[in-house]
Parts: C-alpha cells; structure tokens; sequence
C-alpha cells in the first residue's frame, strides 16, 4: 500500500466515530452536506424534519446558524425575539452558497436538540465554524399599554392546547395556543392568535416591524389576539440571519397600520426606542473543500 494512502487511512480511522469527541454536545450518526449549485441564492431554505432525521434543501448558512445558535441555541424553545437575531461578519461565499443536509441521530431525540446542538456540532464539525453571541445597541420597539387601557380578551379555559416543537398537538387539535392564522384573502389582512402570551404577539409583531419588539406592557397571561391590518404593513420586513431597512408602511385605504391597529383594537402602543439586541458573530468559517484532516483521495489505476 502506498504511504500516502496508509497516512490518510489512519487519519480517517482515528476521524470515524470520533468527530465530535472533543466537545460534550450531541452529535448526528450519520449526516450529508452537500453543495447544491441549482439553488437559488435569492430564495428561502426549504425543508423538513420528523422524529429522527432532518432534511434541508438550498439552505443558507446565515439561515442555519441563526437556527442552531439562536433560536435553538440552548437546545430548548426559541426565546423571544431570536427569530430576528442578525449573524454578522463572514466571508462573502456565506452568501452565494446553498447546501442540501440530510441527518439522521442515534435514536430518537427531541427536535430542538437536533436543530440546536446537534445541528451546532454538525457545523463546527464541516465548515470549522467558530461563533459567538454579543449585544449589540440598536433601534427596537417596545410594546406598551395604550393610555386608553388594554382591550384583551382573555382565553377561555381549555379553548387551546399549549404545544411547542418538541410536544406537538394530537391529530385533531386544530386550537394551539399562540400559533396564529393569517388570512390574506380579502383587502384587509386578519391575525388570529389563540391564547397568545404577550411575548407571542411580540415575535408575531417582530416578523412584520422593521426592528425587534420587546414586551414592556408587564401584563401576563394568554388572550385571544384578533387583529385587521392593511396587507402592505403584513409583509416581511426581514430575512432570516440578515438585517432590513424596510420599515412600515402607516394607514391606506386598505386599512389601518400595524401602529394603528394595535392602538384601536387591542389597547397596545408601540414606541420607537434604542436597546440591545442579540447578534451572532462568525468568527470563522470554511468551505467544505479546506476541512481537514479528511483527505481528497485520487483514484488510481490498478
């Protein structure tokens, strides 16, 4: 056998089973990344996962670290406000690249396991990635009482079921508390949201502001949010792991701003203000291509 060959096998033996000896966190057993050059870069990931396994399609990278050290970072639900969390710095190939990722791990773990720190591991274990997390002062919304008094209806008991990625609801329980329906049908977009808490209106409020909203109304519980909103102030004002400098539209004569119906509809006000806000930095990262110590092996004649 020729030396070479004998190097790089032993560098695969002492590699296999032991990618992730050096760090306590949970691994995938088995797991595919591969460079789909098809995708369009311009467009959203896509993709699914079921107990047990996880499959990706054209997925970003920003997208997918946002997703592993944000919103699942602590391998639990996502906390308030980390669907908005920006991840700055990195090469410029982050953002011309996409990746089909298929994994499966040993046995049956819960899904925000998987997309935390599993899905950490998997990262740092292909792409060498290194990241960290640091506050960053920024423009924010803060969600106050209206001078005129909450008008929240509060949810009737048993009227919903809490569930979130890891408990998901029965089959047939069409009520989940906090998980809103959106109807765009007509010229007036409605928001439903079965026994929302006031931190899931302000993710709701989060995906279509410009900036982050943050609960400063003190008031706990969960009501049912009903809300009609011109469809022009419905659309995202962000990407996923990216920031935007969209902002809101104000009243048409569709209907009223988000602004606008918060005020005459729930009794909630929002104010324009300055706060830290979370960030995930790259530190460093590389193409599959440099990972070593896997070794690029050339077929030879026999």
């Amino acid at each position: 056998m020729n030396q070479s060959l004998k190097l790089c096998l032993i560098a695969l033996t002492l590699t296999a089973g032991g990618t992730f000896a050096q760090d306590s966190r949970p691994a995938f057993e088995v797991a595919s990344v591969k460079l789909d050059t098809k995708c369009d870069t311009g467009g959203l990931s896509s993709g699914r996962s079921t107990p047990g396994r996880i499959d990706s399609q054209c997925a970003d990278l920003r997208d997918l670290i946002l997703t592993a050290y944000g919103i699942y970072g602590d391998g639990g639900n996502p906390a308030p406000g980390s669907f908005r969390m920006q991840v700055v710095g990195g090469p410029a190939w982050m953002d011309a690249t996409r990746y089909d990722i298929a994994a499966k791990p040993a046995g049956n773990p819960p899904r925000s396991q998987m997309y935390g720190p599993m899905l950490q591991s998997l990262l740092e274990d292909r792409f060498r990635l290194k990241v960290h997390r640091e506050p960053k002062e920024g423009p924010v919304y803060l969600l106050t009482p209206a001078k005129s008094g909450p008008k929240l209806r509060a949810t009737k008991e048993g009227s919903c079921v809490v569930a979130d990625i890891d408990h998901p609801a029965e089959a047939g329980n069409t009520q989940v508390c906090g998980k809103p329906k959106i109807n765009t049908g007509g010229p007036i977009v409605t928001v439903d949201i079965p026994g929302a808490t006031i931190a899931n209106l302000c993710a709701q409020l989060g995906l279509a502001m410009d900036r982050e909203v943050i609960d400063r109304t003190g008031i706990a519980g969960r009501f049912d949010i009903h809300l009609e909103v011109t469809p022009a102030d419905m659309q995202p004002k962000f990407v996923a792991g990216r920031a935007m400098e969209q902002q809101s539209t104000g009243d048409s004569d569709t209907g009223p701003s988000i602004s606008t119906a918060l005020q005459q509809q729930l009794g909630l006000k929002l104010e324009s203000s300055r706060g830290a806000v979370q960030v995930i930095v790259v530190d460093h990262i590389e193409t599959q291509s440099t990972k070593g110590p896997l070794c690029h092996l050339t077929p030879t004649k026999l």
